[in-house]
């Protein structure tokens, strides 16, 4: 559904030790011990299709890069709190990654539109967009419908109610919404983008995304 100004988008101990690793075959010695054996015991008149080979080197580096990523977020939500050098070595390996974090605050530069997403717990009839610039003025306002259950993805082209287009700055996204019986929800507003910088403060480390710095508490998503 399209507003002007704000369009609405369519729409993812030792043998403890031991026995992981023999059981984790997300392990590259692993995968290349399998395809060594395949390729040695392989029948020399039906030989492995090259196709099916790379298919399957496809997929382990998929596999790889979704461990590596899950094992980073552990981290980074284990040492959220804490401000030492390994929670800044940590925090730093998130530069260049992707990243969704639960915030209602976007940076227009004046030019490029933002997108972020409306969270919603169930079907909503109605529902009501305020964008706010840094001292709080309301600069546009619009009245949307169509919203479903989880998320929704919006884009904001910085066009102000006045028609002009609004400055560059940080703005404040509020929504209001009420399910299909008319009962209010509380909605949540979340955006992703590119950890651009990382940030070592005496409260906890923060990740500059889209040019607003959000806390590692935030993030929800991490992908490569």
């Amino acid at each position: 559904m399209a507003i002007s100004g704000v369009n609405q988008t369519t729409t993812t101990a030792t043998t403890a030790a031991n026995q992981q690793a023999r059981t984790d075959l997300g392990q590259k010695d692993i995968f290349l011990k399998l395809l060594v054996a395949q390729m040695k015991f392989q029948d020399p008149l039906k030989p492995q299709d090259p196709t099916q080979m790379a298919s399957q080197l496809a997929q382990f580096n998929m596999v790889e890069q979704q461990t590596s990523t899950n094992t980073l977020l552990k981290e980074l939500v284990a040492r959220g709190g804490s401000t030492g050098s390994s929670n800044n070595d940590v925090s730093a390996t998130w530069l260049g990654h992707t990243v969704t974090v639960n915030q209602s605050k976007v940076h227009f530069d004046g030019v490029a539109p933002q997108s972020f997403n409306v969270n919603l717990p169930a079907d909503a009839g109605i529902g009501f967009l305020t964008i706010s610039d840094a001292t709080g003025n309301p600069v546009r306002t619009a009245q949307i419908g169509g919203m479903t259950a989880g998320v929704n993805p919006f884009n904001w082209d910085g066009s102000m109610d006045n028609g002009a287009t609004a400055p560059a700055g940080d703005y404040s996204i509020t929504v209001s919404a009420s399910d299909m019986s008319g009962t209010p929800m509380t909605p949540t507003v979340s955006r992703s983008g590119i950890v651009e910088a990382v940030r070592f403060t005496t409260t906890g480390n923060e990740l500059v995304v889209g040019g607003i710095a959000a806390a590692t508490a935030d993030i929800t998503e991490i992908r490569p």
